[in-house]
């Protein structure tokens, strides 16, 4: 069976992606990932790339006190927040580096 369709190529005119994931980040919506995780970072990172092609700040975007650049965003269906910084790719354009997911979870104590 052969495709005779039209070829799409998904990288983008420049073949550079905005966003850039960090370890964390790929681990956390990789394969594995839970389908309900997956889909509500999808929707942050849709967000963040219309911001950047907008040239604007995203609306959602929670500056971190005490650490320029970075960022904040909340992750739909109250799953905890993306952490994010201000970066650029090989070629010079803004981006953003997504760090990782930041879930309330990572702050209570067990007394």
């Amino acid at each position: 069976m052969t495709h005779d369709g039209p070829q799409y190529d998904y990288t983008g005119p420049d073949d550079e992606d905005p966003l850039i994931l960090s370890p964390a980040m790929q681990q956390a919506i990789g394969p594995k990932a839970p389908a309900a995780l997956f889909s509500a970072v999808s929707v942050v990172m849709a967000a963040l790339i219309e911001a950047l092609e907008l040239n604007i700040m995203p609306p959602d975007a929670m500056p971190i006190p005490g650490v320029p650049g970075a960022y904040l965003h909340p992750v739909p269906n109250d799953l905890g927040m993306i952490e994010y910084h201000d970066t650029q790719t090989p070629k010079g354009r803004p981006a953003y580096y997504l760090a990782r997911i930041v879930s309330p979870n990572d702050f209570l104590n067990d007394f």
